[in-house]
């Protein structure tokens, strides 16, 4: 996204509108004014109250403008194409639910069967159905969080394992899988993009851009999307779609929302078949042998060049398909006070493909002394 400079709808220069009003006031009155007067402390608060309206209207105006909008007037300007704000949605989990033995008959899990952490903190319903056949003793079903948010992600295997109001007698509950995909609303950033992307939607996914909107739109964590079709390597009529969270990797539950978005018949065209994948992580490490001017203070800039060097990583982690460039990383690493780095690894450039999420899987940065021995 190219960026642009904020607008100047007015312009807001305290000093020159008091200058104005003086020059104003000596006009009509024929006097001069001097600091301490009465009526140049009038003056100052008219000014005041001028420069204040016109930094209203400038904000009002910039509110205007996607680029620059935030809170409910970007919700507004989402609406105009078609866009509205991901909200809060709740955590994701399986859970299998067990009797002792196995039974004669088959026996009926409803849908919105209430299973609870055992502090009852978090609640988790059932999405379906589930039946506990004759003669087995497990089924397995998903469950949503009660509670929107993030507050239902990252509970253990087996916490959450509390049943309220059982459907009959002998029946326990365990969570399989730790909850996930619990988030809050859409932030202003991350819905700024999607709503300069909304044009691309205007016809059937097809271009990248679209399918690239309308992944970014089932979900709030997904922060980056890459596209691959024929032109990259897939079969003839297929697209490949890997999605990336704030987390790295998605669920199976995500990519599961996702496919199943994009496959709609009125988001691709007729001969698409669309599948959701895991991006493919290409792990890498950095190692780096600093030395130091004599007068530097040791530990303030060793941590400076660990923060350089974590700031390095975790931009690549946030993007698929980002090379990763020694001389980049080796620029990053020369804070003040380091005389020079020596950057073991990475040893040589690595160009990823589109699809690639580069994962940095460890950051060893080692004292080398100091430039006069």
């Amino acid at each position: 996204m190219r960026e642009l400079p904020k607008p100047e709808f007015v312009k807001i220069d305290p000093a020159a509108i008091e200058a104005e009003l003086i020059a104003r006031y000596e006009q009509e009155s024929g006097k001069s004014l001097f600091p301490a007067q009465i009526e140049r402390l009038f003056i100052n608060q008219v000014a005041y109250s001028e420069v204040r309206i016109k930094a209203a209207i400038q904000n009002a105006g910039e509110k205007l403008l996607v680029r620059f909008s935030s809170g409910p007037i970007l919700d507004y300007l989402g609406d105009l194409v078609g866009t509205p704000r991901l909200l809060a949605v709740g955590a994701v989990c399986g859970l299998e639910f067990m009797v002792t033995g196995p039974g004669p008959q088959d026996r009926l899990i409803p849908a919105g069967t209430r299973v609870t952490s055992q502090n009852g903190a978090v609640a988790f319903l059932t999405r379906q159905e589930a039946t506990l056949k004759a003669g087995t003793m497990t089924v397995q079903v998903r469950a949503l969080c009660e509670a929107v948010g993030v507050i239902g992600n990252g509970w253990a295997i087996g916490q959450i394992n509390t049943l309220v109001g059982p459907p009959f007698v002998g029946l326990s509950v365990s969570n399989v899988t730790v909850p996930a995909d619990g988030f809050e609303d859409e932030s202003d950033e991350r819905y700024i993009e999607r709503i300069i992307l909304a044009p691309e939607a205007y016809t059937t996914a097809g271009s990248r851009g679209a399918y690239r909107y309308h992944a970014l739109s089932v979900h709030q964590s997904i922060i980056e999307v890459a596209v691959r079709g024929p032109d990259d390597g897939t079969p003839d009529g297929e697209v490949w779609i890997y999605p990336l969270t704030e987390t790295g990797m998605p669920t199976a539950n995500l990519l599961e929302q996702v496919e199943n978005r994009l496959s709609g018949e009125k988001l691709r065209p007729l001969c698409d078949t669309v599948k959701a994948l895991m991006p493919v992580r290409v792990e890498w490490a950095i190692k780096s042998r600093i030395t130091l001017y004599p007068w530097a203070d040791r530990e303030p800039v060793m941590a400076a060049v660990r923060k350089a060097a974590d700031a390095y990583a975790q931009e690549l982690r946030v993007g698929l398909g980002i090379d990763i460039v020694p001389e980049q990383l080796n620029a990053r690493l020369q804070v003040a006070g380091v005389y020079r780095s020596v950057l073991e690894q990475p040893a040589a450039p690595l160009e990823l493909q589109r699809h690639n999420w580069a994962d940095c899987t460890g950051i060893d940065i080692l004292y080398a002394g100091t430039a006069d021995g």
